[in-house]
C-alpha cells in the first residue's frame, strides 16, 4: 500500500511531468517505463527536477521488462 507520503510525491512527479510537456516514461519508447519513486528520491538528493535528468540519468530508473 502507498503511503501519503509516497502519494504526493507521485503527484508532484506527475504534475513536473506535465509541465514539461509530457510523462517520463512515453519521452522516447512507449515501452520504456521508470521507476517514479527513485526517480523522485535521485531528484531530492541531487536538488534537481524530473525534466532536468539527462538520458544517462533517467536510464539508471528503467524498469526491466
Amino acid at each position: 500500500m502507498m503511503s501519503e507520503q509516497d502519494r504526493k510525491k507521485m503527484q508532484e512527479l506527475d504534475a513536473a511531468a506535465e509541465k514539461a510537456g509530457g510523462f517520463v516514461d512515453f519521452v522516447f519508447d512507449k515501452n520504456t517505463h521508470y521507476d517514479y519513486r527513485k526517480i523522485i528520491e535521485y531528484c531530492k538528493e541531487k536538488g534537481i527536477e524530473p525534466q532536468d535528468m539527462t538520458i544517462r540519468e533517467l536510464g539508471q530508473f528503467v524498469i526491466p521488462a
